[in-house]
């Protein structure tokens, strides 16, 4: 180690800055390449038994099916915005756009393609070891975690250099101010990129949503509730559908959630980071952030393979992927240590601790969701018991969870936030910076630094529905050894994705800050003059109040697709029931398709006008009221989706682990009285984890990103430029 580090500091600081940006495409490649081989580890894997196979396979076709569906659907979608974006503002930024919107893509496709295939092999792994299971699932998991890494920071490392980023960084012509200057132009025309993303990631993560929750719904009210039949029953015609939407929500939606999220928080890390560099003329500060993501690739390489479950662990599995999360992180927080020292020098403790800032604030994050959502917490063993008088109490105790679960995470998140900001003050003012800068710069580590894990965490929320598929295969095929293995991993894979929604949403904040200081800024520099966002003026408190709403208008339409599409579920299920009567006795099998097609057209038609809705509301207050109501908009959307989606979603994920709670065997087990209303809770609480909940934090990034984009529209239109 000691001859490169001899290697290093001999480097000039251009030279050292090259070095660095290198890492970034390198890790890329290298995430990919793993996510590769991953897929070839689980194809040679064994599928298991031939009824296993033929369930996977009809899971498998009504992926597809719906995935294709909804991609024509999106494409059109994307292809006119696509064109606004050329003629309204300029065609680099529509090609941005394009880019990211495709990139999202490829990362939902290979998520869920991947997924169809492992959840079948979890299935045969568990007739060999509990152990075997889960890694199974867990290399699907790893396989969406590497591949949604590796192509987001490819993908803008690459932008990055086509749009001006390659002579910022290697003319050696230019001086370094110029080539600070070009550096941070660069960073700021890909933007689009992350506009694009986000807006894919917002129709999949609601489409996928709508799809999975109202088969589910569907399924557990006419088949638990009224039936009395087992979730996965053969004999429920929604079952199949339900297990389609694991794949279409939690796997395909998923992917292309998180790829936004590391393509606009890179993008918007480098721009923070330019205008240090602008200022100071070393881009070290712009290129920074992507070597955090470039680090948390080669972190995570190391963690994976300390995934492992011992047999005293078998009744919490969790333990198992902790101990990947655990090493990563250490990993991490050495690798943090190393470059501060190596890249900073003077001052170098406080860009350390800015970026530990934020991975301390990933772990909080981690255990508080764990606390609220974990099967034998005490929150989850709360709504459990009151179950026990009823479908009401579970409810009023569900909801009351819930809203608990907003202040701890928000506490840390901004606790972190306040000691990045300071810390980065400090920084700049032992190198005369501007103490403002240094601190949006320290705020800026800090979510480089909780984003640096993502490939872990990505690999348990890929872990989540592979399991929950596994689970459903198993007791539809009828192989009961492998079901009540993979039922445990279920429960866990209920906590796993709790998890990755309270970090995606963490992160969300964390980047909402970013995003914002770099709308703020990018209309300083195109209008010459610094704007002020004052809440005394009607304009801005308009705006806000807009942006407050969204987050409610928009949630209540998703949810409200999910009790359309659920109404019609459970009438097809109840028909077929009462005209199929050979159903129960297995002399006629149910009509899946037509469940599935229900979902299928549902989400379609459900997704459309709540992702319009937000892209049209903030074009038409930027254009009616300009760049200052803007902010404020997005000011006010942060400030109630933020509490809203951790409602949303940590309460909804106790509600369904309070249901595996009793059916574990407690509070009188399945089919009884608690068990019912256990039921009904988690159905009401489906469509907040699920559908509305995930979608919000996409909601975020989405309108900070866009409101970059589209700033000359609103100055043009009011004529500042």
């Amino acid at each position: 180690m000691i001859v490169p580090l001899q290697i290093l500091t001999s480097l000039s600081s251009t030279q050292l800055t090259q070095f660095a940006f290198m890492l970034a495409p390198i890790a890329g490649i290298i995430a990919i390449l793993a996510s590769l081989l991953l897929m070839r580890k689980i194809g040679k894997m064994d599928p298991g038994s031939p009824k296993a196979q033929e369930v996977a396979q009809a899971i498998r076709i009504g992926a597809y099916a719906f995935l294709k569906r909804q991609y024509k659907t999106i494409s059109i979608i994307t292809a006119v915005i696509f064109v606004l974006i050329a003629v309204a503002l300029d065609v680099g930024t529509a090609a941005a756009f394009l880019i990211g919107a495709v990139a999202s893509l490829a990362a939902g496709y290979i998520a869920m393609d991947n997924a169809t295939k492992a959840n079948v092999r979890s299935v045969a792994a568990a007739k060999v070891s509990a152990d075997k299971a889960l890694k199974t699932a867990f290399y699907g998991g790893a396989t969406m975690g590497f591949a949604v890494v590796g192509l987001s920071l490819l993908g803008v490392t690459v932008l990055f250099l086509l749009y001006g980023g390659y002579g910022a960084l290697f003319n050696q012509t230019l001086d370094a101010q110029a080539a600070a200057d070009l550096g941070r132009s660069a960073a700021s025309g890909i933007v689009g990129m992350g506009f694009g993303a986000s807006l894919i990631a917002l129709f999949s993560q609601l489409g996928g949503g709508i799809f999975t929750k109202a088969a589910d719904i569907g399924a557990d009210i006419v088949g638990k509730v009224e039936a009395g039949i087992p979730e996965d029953d053969p004999r429920n015609p929604a079952c199949i559908a339900d297990n389609v939407g694991d794949n279409v929500g939690d796997s395909a939606g998923r992917g292309a959630d998180l790829f936004e999220s590391a393509v606009g928080e890179n993008i918007g890390g480098m721009v923070i980071g330019g205008l240090l560099s602008y200022t100071t003329g070393n881009l070290l500060f712009l290129v920074f952030p992507l070597i955090v993501r470039a680090l948390g690739i080669f972190a995570t390489l190391v963690g994976m393979p300390f995934v492992k479950l011992k047999p005293s662990e078998m009744k919490n599995p969790m333990k198992a992927l902790r101990k990947g999360v655990t090493v990563t992180t250490i990993v991490c927080a050495i690798l943090f240590f190393i470059v501060s020292i190596l890249f900073f020098y003077d001052g170098w403790y406080y860009i350390f601790g800015s970026l530990m800032t934020g991975l301390i604030a990933s772990v909080m994050i981690d255990y508080i969701t764990d606390y609220y959502t974990g099967r034998d917490r005490t929150p989850v063993k709360k709504i459990a018991q009151s179950s026990q008088t009823g479908s009401a109490t579970n409810i009023i105790t569900g909801i009351a969870v819930g809203l608990e679960t907003v202040a701890l995470p928000i506490i840390t998140l901004v606790i972190g936030l306040i000691v990045s900001y300071v810390l980065g003050q400090h920084y700049a003012i032992l190198n005369g910076i501007s103490p403002l800068e240094g601190g949006i710069y320290g705020t800026t580590l800090a979510t480089m630094g909780m984003l640096a894990v993502m490939g872990i965490v990505l690999a348990l929320d890929g872990f989540g529905p592979i399991a929950d598929n596994a689970a459903g295969i198993a007791e539809m095929a009828g192989e009961h050894g492998s079901a009540e293995t993979m039922e445990a991993l279920d429960a866990v894979g209920n906590t796993t994705k709790a998890l990755t929604k309270g970090f995606a949403l963490g992160s969300a904040l964390l980047a909402a800050q970013l995003l914002f200081h770099t709308y703020i800024t990018e209309v300083n520099l195109q209008t010459g003059q610094s704007i002020i966002i004052d809440i005394s003026n009607p304009a801005v408190l308009i705006a806000g109040f807009i942006g407050a709403m969204l987050p409610f208008l928009f949630s209540a339409q998703a949810i409200d697709a999910v009790g359309k599409a659920a109404t019609k579920m459970v009438a097809e299920v109840r028909r077929q029931f009462k005209e199929i009567p050979g159903i129960f006795d297995g002399t006629a099998k149910p009509e899946y398709d037509k469940a599935v097609d229900i979902s299928t057209k549902a989400a379609l038609a459900g997704m459309v006008v709540p992702g319009i809705i937000v892209v049209v509301v903030p074009i038409i207050v930027g254009v009616l009221m300009g760049p200052v109501a803007v902010g404020a908009l997005v000011i006010g959307c942060t400030l109630t989706a933020v509490p809203l989606a951790l409602f949303m979603n940590t309460g909804g994920g106790a509600w369904d682990n309070a249901k595996k709670h009793i059916e574990a065997g407690n509070l009188g087990g399945k089919n009884s009285p608690a068990h019912q209303a256990a039921v009904v809770g988690d159905t009401v609480g489906d469509p907040l984890k699920d559908t509305a909940g995930p979608s919000l934090h996409v909601l975020i990034k989405l309108l900070s990103t866009m409101s970059i984009v589209f700033i000359p529209l609103f100055l043009n239109l009011l004529g500042l430029i």
